[in-house]
């Protein structure tokens, strides 16, 4: 079975084949998430597989998430995330750290600007 996660810290995205044209199963996993403590609210499509996590990092992690979904049967893998081109496997914390050079990149940027607008 196929699947691909994105992980954003506090947004998770899954595809996964059960899902498609299967509403049943869509609103079985949706039932279930909303029972997890610190999950804060979830989107399914039966057009795409697809299912997006919004959640609480202070409560939950993304791979009690990812496990859960694992003991599920929506998933295969929990030990790493999936890039996008070539089923790269791409860690939570390489991603935490891409996320926060790019905030720190966007911060200087602005830190800049504000500078030469005041001289």
């Amino acid at each position: 079975m196929a699947h691909y996660i994105h992980h954003v810290p506090g947004r998770l995205r899954v595809n996964t084949p059960l899902l498609k044209k299967n509403e049943p199963r869509a609103r079985q996993l949706k039932s279930y998430l909303e029972g997890v403590n610190g999950i804060l609210q979830i989107e399914t499509s039966i057009v795409t597989g697809s299912v997006v996590i919004r959640y609480d990092r202070c409560l939950v992690s993304s791979m009690l998430i990812l496990n859960s979904l694992y003991d599920l049967g929506y998933i295969q893998h929990t030990d790493t995330l999936s890039g996008p081109a070539h089923g790269t496997p791409v860690t939570p914390k390489v991603v935490d750290i891409f996320v926060q050079k790019l905030m720190e990149t966007a911060l200087e940027r602005s830190a800049v600007a504000l500078v030469a607008a005041l001289i």
